[in-house]
């Protein structure tokens, strides 16, 4: 599997799917045993005015995705690029942090 994204409204507040979308992924991560080559990073996409046009962008790393695809199931994961090391807010969040140098410079 490639990576794949999911893509959610844009909040100023704490978003409830983003924090469901990395407990589920966290567990998977623990009953995977922590695999090499898992990783979750957050971004945001958009003009960056905090409005509508806004979206958070939530990355899965190929291995991330294949392992996470049934937990997260009922959002759409999408097939992406790898993500830029400088989109706009990219964060790891979790998982191998080697994976961080596979980002695109």
């Amino acid at each position: 599997m490639s990576w794949q994204r999911i893509v959610l409204p844009f909040t100023t507040e704490i978003s409830p799917d983003i924090v469901e979308i990395g407990k589920r992924a966290q567990e998977v991560y623990r009953q995977e045993k922590q695999p090499e080559g898992f990783a979750m990073f957050h971004a945001t996409e958009g003009p960056g005015k905090g409005d509508h046009e806004d979206r958070w962008i939530v990355y899965f790393s190929p291995v991330a995705a294949t392992v996470c695809s049934e937990a997260v199931s009922d959002y759409t994961l999408e097939p992406c690029e790898v993500p830029h090391h400088n989109e706009p807010n990219i964060a790891f969040v979790f998982g191998d942090a080697k994976v961080m140098g596979a980002l695109r410079r």
